[in-house]
């Protein structure tokens, strides 16, 4: 209810390869709107109309599994319709868990009504779509996009990640970053140092790996990696000593969405920086580390989507 005036989102599924346009909801918003019915001809009938808040979980494997993890419902009586009619609705229930939309995993939120015929029932169902600020870390976790001074790339605080790839004597690399957890809208700002460097590089490259583990946490569950951008930060192969910058704006990596441990014990969702090296011969050379992300205050919209009325 006063939803259609408000924003909408248009929201792409990777899977069925398609977009779908859906009202925008925070996790704690009341969903309320009116159910509008007009019967053509004479008096219509019903034996009873129920609307139904379902929030599903579906994951892909070597089967479809869906997992209905909310139920809301609200039912009406029998009646005789001659006229338009509207019945309002409300349903107040927290909700647990952000939609998504992955390879092998979706969460979904479903708003359907059914008008109860002693033939044939007649149904009609829409997705809503759900955010979820991180309050916790929204409060806590300083937000380094506001910072106006120039960053220098050789200052790092005590948050600071490193990791190093090496190959025997031919080659050692340090890949630095300035911490580990970071809101969707962030730059994750580092440098990449060449302290060994015997080998005919061709080009490198920084990118986002998501990892979407189907499963309850075990270690054998099954991993889609899918790497949402890359970017190349260097070209040729570089001097010992040479330091190279890296800026990697989060703000535009599409589909980016909150780290997610647990779903419902259905599955997880991570993200890792991916640092890749590539000689002239085709080898690579890759190390991986994974960075947490959250939903921030005001970040409700889903990263590079279309906002429409």
């Amino acid at each position: 209810d006063g939803k259609e005036d408000e924003k909408r989102v248009v929201i792409d599924d990777p899977y069925d390869k398609t977009s779908e346009r859906m009202h925008l909801f925070s996790h704690n918003d009341t969903v309320s709107g009116k159910l509008s019915l007009t019967p053509k001809g004479g008096n219509y009938k019903h034996t009873g109309i129920i609307i139904e808040l379902n929030g599903v979980i579906t994951t892909l494997g070597d089967r479809e599994d869906k997992t209905e993890f909310m139920h809301q419902e609200k039912r009406f009586e029998a009646d005789s319709i001659s006229g338009t009619c509207e019945i309002p609705f409300s349903f107040n229930s927290n909700k647990e868990y952000e939609s998504y939309r992955g390879i092998n995993a979706k969460v979904q939120y479903l708003l359907r009504a059914t008008i109860l015929r002693p033939v044939k029932n007649v149904t009609e169902e829409e997705e809503i779509w759900v955010g979820k600020v991180d309050e916790k870390l929204s409060e806590s976790q300083p937000d380094s996009s506001l910072q106006r001074s120039y960053f220098r790339e050789t200052a790092f605080g005590e948050g600071a990640v490193s990791m190093d790839v090496g190959v025997d004597n031919v080659l050692h690399i340090e890949f630095k970053y300035h911490k580990k957890i970071f809101h969707l809208k962030e730059c994750v700002l580092g440098k990449v140092t060449f302290k060994v460097m015997d080998l005919d590089l061709q080009y490198g490259e920084v990118g986002i790996v998501r990892k979407e583990y189907i499963g309850s946490g075990k270690a054998d569950d099954p991993v889609e990696n899918e790497t949402l951008q890359k970017f190349e930060i260097m070209d040729g192969t570089p001097i010992v000593g040479e330091v190279v910058p890296i800026r990697l704006y989060l703000k535009s990596i599409p589909r980016l969405t909150p780290s997610y441990p647990n779903v419902h014990n259905c599955f997880r969702v991570k993200y890792f920086i991916n640092l890749v090296l590539v000689t002239g011969e085709g080898k690579r050379y890759f190390k991986q580390q994974e960075i947490l992300l959250y939903r921030r205050e005001g970040q409700l919209t889903p990263s590079n989507t279309q906002v429409g009325q």
